[in-house]
């Protein structure tokens, strides 16, 4: 289910991390279809845009099952200016293809480092002699792939129509799981609703023993399940860290509340960055 927020047709620009084909702009237009597109080239360049444009919304990767965290994300929803909320979090279920020209041989392969550190044990099963090249995205890749005599590209399948390809092999390593998960992000936060499943907080937390674990314990005695939690030192303040923590649950919630009210008359502070329903799933 997903959250109550700005309605899709209200959003004039989705930003997303481009360049056309990669795996945030394929999650972009599976969610938002009929939307104009704008193509950032980095995960910064998305929050800089939203903050001069109230009325878009914006895409960015919060976590890949194969490489953890996405830092620029978590970096940038924990620095005190940003204004933005998340309100919906996507997941796509990445199916990697390799691309290229039917009966040509495969000397070189291009892609993002994420794919290659997937698919690692079937490229040394599959093409052991072939040179891997890492590129900034897996369109690029397949834009490399397709100028390149001898070349193939991992990448989503999407592309091999984009860039004049042939669909090798897919799905590669399909026998391991490969997620990622987005956020989608805007201006307006969601009204507190108990049908938010999860809750994202900045916090900071007293400099002294034991305050995580002082944190952490109203939680657990209120049965609230932790799902994210990551640590990141605050900029100009040597040894000072704030932490980026998801739970399960909505601020609309009495145990949620309650336990965070908990945690404030111990010392703790904390900043919500949204409310949102997170069983939004793609397939690539």
């Amino acid at each position: 289910m997903r959250g109550t927020f700005m309605s899709d047709t209200a959003a004039n620009t989705i930003a997303c991390l481009g360049p056309e084909g990669s795996f945030s702009h394929l999650i972009t237009r599976m969610r938002f279809p009929d939307a104009t597109v704008s193509l950032r080239d980095n995960i910064g360049d998305v929050f800089d845009f939203l903050s001069s444009r109230p009325d878009a919304l914006g895409i960015v990767p919060i976590e890949n099952s194969s490489g953890g965290f996405i830092i620029d994300t978590v970096d940038r929803l924990l620095d005190v200016r940003c204004q933005l909320s998340i309100v919906e979090e996507l997941t796509l279920d990445v199916k990697l293809a390799l691309l290229g020209r039917p009966g040509e041989e495969v000397r070189t392969i291009h892609s993002h480092a994420m794919p290659f550190f997937h698919g690692d044990d079937w490229l040394k099963a599959h093409y052991p002699d072939a040179k891997r090249i890492v590129e900034p995205s897996t369109a690029k890749a397949a834009e490399k792939a397709a100028a390149t005599p001898g070349a193939a590209a991992i990448g989503p399948r999407q592309n091999a129509e984009r860039h004049a390809l042939s669909i090798l092999h897919f799905p590669i390593a399909g026998e391991v799981p490969n997620i990622t998960q987005f956020f989608l992000l805007g201006h307006t936060a969601n009204s507190p609703d108990t049908t938010h499943n999860r809750t994202a907080l900045v916090v900071e937390l007293p400099d002294r023993p034991g305050s995580l674990c002082r944190f952490l314990t109203p939680l657990s005695e209120g049965s609230i399940n932790l799902k994210r939690l990551e640590s990141r030192p605050i900029r100009g303040q040597p040894n000072k860290y704030r932490f980026y923590i998801e739970i399960e649950g909505s601020t609309a919630d009495p145990r949620v509340q309650a336990a965070l009210a908990q945690t404030h008359a111990d010392g703790a502070t904390t900043r919500r960055i949204g409310s949102y329903c997170s069983g939004t799933r793609f397939e690539s």
